[in-house]
Parts: structure tokens; sequence; C-alpha cells
């Protein structure tokens, strides 16, 4: 089924309220069970909600396996209608069987505000363990509101999604993100770009590709095993799951550590 207007849909990603345990889960190891910065948490989590506003956009497009001559013989991805070429063992096996690719970019400020807000808001070092968190924190619960979004699309198509593989994981290159920004128009709609070696130059921002899949494609469903918001997911928390089937779950590693 193929989607023949390719419209960049942008997403409101606010995060209303942050619970402590969620935060606490992103703290660094030799902070996690200090009382002080734990007693930091609340205030400065509803500072970050109140102050600062995380937005999402996404496109598709159709992939199809190419080849790029005359010297480059490893397949690629190409995006259907652009001179995007998607590159990588990961995205290749990712994207040859889906429907359509979807790039997605989400950030959770400008970087301009989130350091106005630190300015104001870390005094010290317990302050800045706990403002990291919360920024973390909601830059994990955007990327699941924007997930959403896809998925309700691809729900409406008949299909399903995966999850988000970002440029730099696995063999999926760096600098595939400034096609990820190009077409995503992510520069002019969220605020931030690139550094000279690809990475972003914003705190806390997102650029990546979803795929969505038929029913033919049932092992690519998105799992829990495979998301990197595994140990802090606020659904997995309430015995749920973002792909609407209720189940039980093999506990994480953190988990474990909790019930020990």
């Amino acid at each position: 089924m193929a989607v023949q207007a390719h419209q960049i849909q942008e997403i409101d990603c606010k995060v209303d309220a942050l619970d402590d345990q969620t935060v606490a889960a992103f703290l660094d190891n030799s902070v996690k069970d200090n009382p002080d910065v734990l007693s930091r948490i609340a205030p400065i989590a509803a500072r970050c909600c109140e102050s600062l506003h995380p937005r999402g956009v996404y496109k598709v497009f159709n992939p199809a396996i190419c080849t790029l001559p005359p010297d480059y013989t490893e397949p690629g991805i190409k995006l259907v209608g652009t001179m995007a070429v998607l590159h990588g063992e990961a995205v290749y096996e990712r994207m040859r069987r889906a429907n359509h690719c979807v790039m997605v970019a989400v950030s959770v400020d400008t970087t301009e505000n989130i350091q106005a807000l630190r300015v104001l808001l870390v005094h010290d070092t317990d302050d800045f363990a706990a403002f990291e968190a919360c920024l973390q924190a909601m830059g994990g619960r955007a990327e699941e509101i924007i997930t959403d979004a896809i998925n309700e699309e691809a729900h409406s198509l008949g299909l399903h999604i995966d999850n988000l593989l970002q440029a730099g994981e696995s063999d999926f290159p760096l600098d595939s993100n400034s096609q990820l920004l190009f077409y995503t128009q992510a520069e002019r709609r969220l605020g931030f770009a690139l550094e000279d070696d690809g990475s972003l130059n914003s705190e806390n921002a997102t650029l990546g590709v979803i795929g969505m899949y038929d029913a033919s494609q049932r092992g690519r469903k998105r799992a829990c095993a495979r998301c990197r918001n595994r140990d802090f997911c606020s659904i997995r928390a309430i015995g749920m799951n973002c792909h609407g089937r209720r189940g039980k779950f093999k506990k994480s590693e953190t988990e474990e550590k909790k019930t020990a």
C-alpha cells in the first residue's frame, strides 16, 4: 500500500509530568542512591516540564533496494523520489522488506532554552545530576510520543512498526544524520543542526528511522527486548507495551536488581 503524499508531520511531544522513579532510572550509578540527589528530582522535573517543550517531526518514504555504480557494490536503501540512500547492514536489513521508511526527528527543546533553564536550576553537583536525568527522561518520553503517532498512522494503513534506529547505532553511519536532518527539515522546524562529524549540536535531540511493515513481516514488530528505553519505559511499568498487546515481560537487568 503506497503512501502518495509524503508530508512532514509535526508532533507536539509536550511532557506534562515526570515521576521520580522514571527520572531516577537515568541517574548515574554513582548517585542513584544519594538521598540529596533524589530529593532534587521532583522540583527540577516540575520546572523542566513547565519550561521545556519537546517537539518532533517525521516523514514517510517508500524504500527500494539499490546498488550504486560504479564502485559501490554493497546494497543500500534508496528512498523513492529523493536523492537519499541509507547505508549499512542494520538499516538495510530493517528496510529491505519494509513497506515504508519513516525519518524521525525529536528534540526536548533548543540548546539555548535548555541552557537558560540549567543556569536557573543547577547550583551544585546534586542539582546537575538531577537536571541531566530529567532531560534524558523527558527525551525518552518525547520519543515515545512521536513513536506512538507513527504507530497510529501505520495501523491506519494496516501496518505495524519496529523500533527507532539512530544514525551511529550498529553500522548505520553517523553521517546519515545529514540526510535525516535535510529531509525532515529538523534544522528549521526544531532548531538543531550538525557538528562536522555528523553528531547533533543540540542536547537531547534524536534523529533516526523506523520501518513500517505488513503482516508478512511479523518478526519486525516492535519488541521490548530490542528497545533502548526498555529499562525506563513508563508503559511497561503498568504492564502494557507500546505496540498494543498486554503480556508478561522478561525482566531486564535493572528490574532484576530491583527485586533481588
